[in-house]
């Protein structure tokens, strides 16, 4: 975070790292945007300053209101612009004055409609929008987005609620209420630590490929979530991807699969569609994790911020329930990348010593049935033998119902065994819980303590995939 009197931050960094934000457009009336974003800003504690900017207001949420980005006194190094199309012009001119006098002004973030994504007439307003701030060196992110977000710096242009739990995942996105989905349905149970976020809109100046750049180098990035409708020029976006690839995953969720979907992008973002199968071939060349589904992006890209990468395809099924034990088998063995664990004759003694004789184990290879006869802590137990076996790289667990055994107990016996691994060497355990609301104790206990959690055993196992195909992806690419 740069500091009020500290030097101005340069490039991208403007972004992520104002010393102040002016939001241009902010009503002193609650339910508009800018109004939300002033309200957001608050709420996450950003330290630097915050400036309202509307010139039929003088306060806005106890803060004053000025009636141009010229009239702010403090230094400026990110506005928001949330005024209609036409009126972005002038901001825009009078943000290049800005620059111009104070040298400060150095990013601008445009949540406003009504550009190329609507026709040749906004096509046009957003050439002039970006013909003038180019001009007077200001980046622009947007228009027609919901802009930028730090969660580590308390930083956020969007009109979401907030704050969000800080970690290690960054998301960039075409989509504004993709971006906000995602990150409103992990924040209930923690599920993921966000990092950075940009919604980039039209891509009228900064494009996805610049951002996926920046965050190569960025230390709290661990992983980058993209959602990608289109980009100019694709090959540059993949080269880039590979480079970012070889230290942290890309996973990236693309619709256009289909003609319809092709024109449904084109339509929202005025993105330009390539043939849906050269994506599909750059991608696994260059190492790029693509998510087929929104279930399978949120879930790869939350196992890849907080679980070590498996070393291997060999993955046990410890079940303490028949039915979606059985299907995860299927499932585990109808993924072309993986294949269920050979135990070890020791694994198989010391698991016949803490189940119940009713237990079966590897019937088939790679799955232990524990059945219904388990405790609690015999989750925990098993599990640690799993993960001592040296022929097992990865586990995926079944947690019975919450009416059979002490839910919590359960997730804390597991977190325990899983926490016991040696430091650098641990294995990703997967935990599916297949009893919605009745079981959020225990999944907010493995959430919090690290561990991913799953409702379906599908999920999980084709998140377990995406991880295995990234892991010996990265090998290639660092060799």
């Amino acid at each position: 975070m740069a500091h009020a009197h500290g030097p101005a931050p340069e490039g991208l960094d403007a972004f992520f790292a104002p010393r102040g934000v002016a939001v241009v457009g902010a009503s002193a009336e609650p339910g508009g945007p800018g109004h939300q974003i002033v309200a957001q800003l608050q709420r996450t504690h950003y330290p630097g300053g915050i400036y309202p900017v509307n010139p039929r207001a003088t306060e806005v949420l106890g803060l004053p209101c000025y009636p141009s980005v010229l009239q702010v006194p403090g230094p400026v190094d990110l506005a928001v612009v949330v005024v209609p199309a036409a009126a972005c012009l002038v901001v825009a001119a009078q943000l290049a004055a800005r620059r111009h006098q104070r040298g400060d002004a150095a990013a601008a973030v445009v949540v406003s409609g009504g550009f190329a994504e609507v026709g040749d007439a906004g096509r046009q307003l957003q050439d002039q929008l970006v013909r003038t701030l180019r001009t007077a060196g200001i980046r622009l992110v947007g228009p027609n987005c919901v802009g930028v977000a730090d969660a580590h710096v308390g930083l956020t242009t969007s009109f979401d609620l907030g704050p969000y739990p800080a970690g290690g995942a960054s998301l960039l996105s075409q989509s504004g209420a993709f971006a906000m989905s995602f990150l409103q349905w992990a924040r209930p149970l923690e599920m993921v630590g966000l990092c950075k976020l940009a919604s980039v809109g039209n891509m009228a100046d900064v494009t996805l490929t610049e951002l996926l750049a920046y965050l190569a180098d960025d230390r709290c990035t661990r992983v980058v979530g993209v959602y990608l409708e289109g980009v100019a020029d694709a090959r540059a976006f993949v080269q880039t991807a590979a480079r970012v690839g070889r230290d942290k995953p890309v996973v990236v969720l693309k619709p256009g699969r289909t003609e319809q979907g092709a024109r449904a992008a084109h339509s929202h973002t005025g993105s330009v569609a390539s043939a849906d199968a050269i994506y599909d071939g750059a991608f696994r060349q260059a190492g790029v994790v693509r998510a087929r589904t929104v279930s399978e992006f949120y879930g790869a890209v939350r196992a890849f911020e907080r679980l070590p990468l498996p070393s291997g395809n060999r993955v046990a099924v410890l079940s303490a329930v028949g039915g979606p034990g059985t299907i995860c088998v299927d499932e585990v063995a109808a993924q072309p990348g993986l294949q269920l664990a050979h135990f070890s004759p020791r694994t198989r003694k010391r698991l016949g010593a803490v189940l119940s004789n009713l237990a079966a184990v590897g019937q088939p290879e790679g799955y232990v049935d524990m059945t219904g006869a388990v405790v609690a802590r015999t989750h925990g137990d098993a599990l640690r033998i799993l993960l001592e076996d040296e022929g097992v790289d990865a586990v995926v667990l079944l947690t019975p119902p919450p009416a059979f055994l002490d839910e919590e107990e359960v997730a804390r016996s597991v977190l325990q065994a899983y926490r016991d691994q040696p430091e650098g060497r641990r294995k990703p355990v997967l935990v599916v819980i297949t009893f919605g609301d009745a079981a959020l104790a225990a999944r907010r206990i493995l959430e919090k303590g690290g561990l991913c959690t799953f409702e379906f055993p599908e999920e999980a196992v084709r998140v377990l995939a995406r991880m295995v195909e990234y892991a010996r992806a990265r090998e290639r690419l660092r060799s």
